[in-house]
C-alpha cells in the first residue's frame, strides 16, 4: 500500500513540475490533472494531491504560476479547500513576514472558502478530509478533546483558523508577549521569520514587504470579525463558547488584548475595537447581521425552549444544548436567499456537530431535533406577526426537512458500516454498530410522548393527525390502507379517543422515508383507542383508488369514492 501511495505522490509531483516548466495555462493544467487522477483511480477531491501541491509551493516553488495551479485545483475540486487551508496555515503563518504575498493569498483563500462550509462538508471524501485536517492540526493536543467525529473536527477547524489569525496579529504588533501564556499555541514564527535583507541591501524591497505586512495584519483582524459576522461560522464559534469554555476563555483574553492595544485595528476602515468586542460580548452578538432572527426573536426562542421542555419530560433534556437548531430552523424559513446546499443537508451537519460537541447519545440528539421542529410549529400556530401565515412552512420544516436530515444521518451510518464490513477487521475503528442510530431514532420518537403540550396539532392539520392515528388503529385491526379500506373512510367514523397528534404525523413521515416501519404502531400508548371500537360499517371492503388500480370495475359507488378522495396513494 505504501508503495502504491508513493507512486501516486510521485506522479502527482510530476504533473505539477511539468506544468510549471512548460508554463501551461492553469485551466488546461487542471483539466489534465483531473483526467490523469481519474484514470489512475484517485477519488477527488484528493487529499494526497493537496499535500503534494502545498508542499511543492512552500517554499521552493513560491511562484505565481504554481499559486494559479492551486487556485484552479480548488475551483474544479481536485483538492479539498478545507485541507488546503489547514496545510497552508501551518506553513504560511509562521513565514508570513518573509513571504507576505503568500500570506495575502492565504487570506484570500480563507475569504473564498471558509465561509462556504455547507458546500464543502457534504462533498465526497468528507470523513477522510477531516481526518487529514486532524492530522495536520493535532486537535487533541491543542484542545484536549480526542474525537474523530467529523462534525466536531469542523468546529475545531474553524476555531483554529480564527485563533491562528488572532495570535499572528498579536505577534505582528508585539503584543503576544503580553498574553498570559507569553506565546502562541500555534506555530506563529519560524527561524527564518525576518526578511532576508542581504540581497544587495534592497531597501525598497524591504519597504514593500513591511508595507504589505502591515496591510496583511489589518486584513487578518478584519477576517476575524467576518468569522463572527457570518451566519454559519458565528454559530460554530457559539458552539465553541458553550462547549469548550477553557480554550474559549484563553482565546477571548487574547482578543481583548488585541482590541485594547492594536494599532492595526484602529487603522481598519471596516472594523473598530468596540465592534470587535461587541461581537464576542455575549451569545446574542454571535448571530449574523443578516439573520432574520433578531435579538427579540432570539429571546423568544430561548424562553420557549426552556418553558416548553420544563415539567413535560420524565427524563433529562437539556434544552439549551440544542438551541442552535431552533435558530437555524427560524433562519431556514427565510426564502430571500437561494442556498447552494439543501436545508436538510445543512441541518444534518449542525445536528452532527452538536451531538459530537455535547457528547450525547444519538437518541438525545434526535430528540433535541424533533423538539426544535415542534417548537417551531407551536411558535407559529398563534402567531400574529405579518400578513403572510407561515404555518404550512413550519410544518414542512418539521415533516420534510427535519425528517430528511434524520434520514441522511441514518444512511450515513449504515453506508459507513457496510463499507467497514467489506474492509479488514483490523482496520475498523470507531464504527458504530449497524442500526444503532436507527434504534436511537425509535427511542427518541417514543420519548416524544412525554411532551404532550408540543404535540397538539394546529387546527388546520388536526384532521390529518386524526387520520394518521386511525390508520394505525385499523392496521392493528387487520384493516390496511393497502387494501383500499381507508380510501372511502369518513373521519366521523373514527372513535373520539383515537385523536391524533403531531407525533403520528412525524412517524408517518419517517415510515414514508423508510427509516421506520409499521412496527411503530405497536409502541405503548401510540394507539389510544381499542381495536374493537372500530365501527363495523368500515369492516367490509370500501371501494377506492387502490381497488381501481387492482382492476375493480368502475361502479357508481366506486365513482363516488374516487370523486370524494384524492389520488394520493
Amino acid at each position: 500500500m505504501a508503495a502504491v501511495e508513493q507512486r501516486l505522490r510521485d506522479g502527482a509531483l510530476e504533473l505539477i513540475k511539468s506544468g510549471q516548466e512548460r508554463g501551461t495555462d492553469p485551466l488546461i493544467w487542471a483539466m489534465q490533472v483531473s483526467s490523469s487522477l481519474t484514470a489512475a483511480g484517485v477519488s477527488m477531491p484528493s487529499v494526497e494531491f493537496a499535500e503534494v501541491l502545498v508542499s511543492h509551493i512552500c517554499w521552493s516553488n513560491n511562484v505565481p504560476i504554481v499559486w494559479k495551479f492551486l487556485e484552479k485545483a480548488l475551483n474544479v475540486r481536485i483538492v479539498p479547500p478545507m485541507l488546503v487551508l489547514a496545510l497552508l496555515s501551518t506553513r504560511v503563518i509562521p513565514s508570513r513576514r518573509k513571504y507576505p504575498v503568500a500570506y495575502r493569498l492565504y487570506m484570500e483563500l480563507i475569504n473564498r472558502y471558509a465561509f462556504s462550509l455547507p458546500s464543502l462538508i457534504n462533498g465526497p471524501n468528507y470523513h477522510k478530509i477531516m481526518e487529514s485536517i486532524n492530522d495536520v492540526f493535532q486537535f487533541d493536543q491543542i484542545f484536549g478533546v480526542r474525537s474523530s467525529e467529523p462534525g466536531l473536527l469542523v468546529v475545531e477547524f474553524v476555531f483554529s483558523i480564527v485563533w491562528q489569525l488572532l495570535d499572528a496579529s498579536l505577534d505582528d504588533e508585539g503584543l503576544l508577549e503580553l498574553t498570559l501564556e507569553k506565546k502562541s499555541r500555534w506555530p506563529t514564527r519560524s527561524q527564518n521569520m525576518e526578511i532576508d535583507c542581504v540581497d544587495n541591501f534592497d531597501e525598497k524591497r524591504v519597504e514593500r514587504h513591511t508595507a504589505l505586512s502591515n496591510i496583511n495584519t489589518v486584513m487578518a483582524i478584519e477576517i476575524i470579525g467576518d468569522f463572527f459576522r457570518n451566519k454559519i461560522t458565528s454559530r460554530i464559534l457559539y458552539l465553541v463558547r458553550r462547549n469548550m469554555p477553557v480554550p474559549w476563555e484563553w482565546f477571548v483574553q487574547n482578543l481583548r488584548l488585541l482590541a485594547s492595544n492594536s494599532s492595526a485595528l484602529r487603522n481598519s476602515k471596516n472594523l473598530s475595537p468596540e465592534a470587535l468586542l461587541l461581537l464576542t460580548s455575549d451569545s446574542r452578538q454571535l448571530l449574523s447581521r443578516g439573520c432574520k432572527t433578531n435579538s427579540q426573536q432570539f429571546h423568544a426562542v430561548t424562553a420557549r425552549s426552556t418553558v416548553s421542555s420544563a415539567g413535560q419530560c420524565h427524563g433529562i433534556v437539556r434544552s439549551s444544548l440544542w438551541l442552535p437548531i431552533d435558530l437555524y430552523l427560524e433562519d431556514a424559513m427565510d426564502g430571500s436567499q437561494v442556498r447552494a446546499t439543501s436545508a436538510a443537508e445543512t441541518l444534518m451537519g449542525l445536528v452532527k456537530a452538536l451531538q459530537a460537541l455535547n457528547r450525547t447519545s444519538w437518541q438525545d440528539a434526535f430528540l433535541g431535533l424533533w423538539i426544535a421542529g415542534l417548537r417551531l410549529v407551536q411558535r407559529e400556530r398563534n402567531s400574529s406577526e405579518g400578513p403572510v401565515p407561515r404555518l404550512d412552512t413550519c410544518l414542512c420544516m418539521l415533516l420534510s426537512i427535519t425528517t430528511l436530515a434524520v434520514v441522511y444521518i441514518i444512511e450515513e451510518e449504515e453506508s459507513t458500516s457496510s463499507k467497514a464490513v467489506r474492509s479488514s477487521t483490523n482496520q475498523i475503528k470507531d464504527i458504530e454498530p449497524l442500526g444503532k442510530r436507527r434504534q436511537d431514532l425509535v427511542s427518541s420518537l417514543q420519548r416524544l410522548d412525554d411532551f404532550e403540550g408540543l404535540l397538539t396539532p394546529p387546527p388546520p392539520v388536526s384532521a390529518l393527525a386524526n387520520q394518521a392515528a386511525a390508520k394505525a388503529m385499523m392496521f392493528l385491526s387487520g384493516i390496511t390502507s393497502g387494501s383500499g379500506h381507508l380510501d372511502g373512510m369518513s373521519l366521523t367514523d373514527i372513535p373520539l379517543n383515537c385523536s391524533g397528534n403531531l407525533r403520528h404525523l412525524i412517524v408517518e413521515a419517517c415510515i414514508a422515508r423508510n427509516v421506520l416501519d409499521t412496527s411503530a404502531y405497536l409502541w405503548p400508548g401510540y394507539v389510544k383507542g381499542r381495536n374493537n371500537q372500530i365501527p363495523r360499517s368500515i369492516s367490509g371492503s370500501i371501494p377506492g383508488w387502490s381497488l381501481l388500480m387492482k382492476g375493480s370495475p368502475l361502479t357508481p359507488p366506486m365513482v363516488n369514492a374516487l370523486v370524494s378522495t384524492p389520488a394520493l396513494r
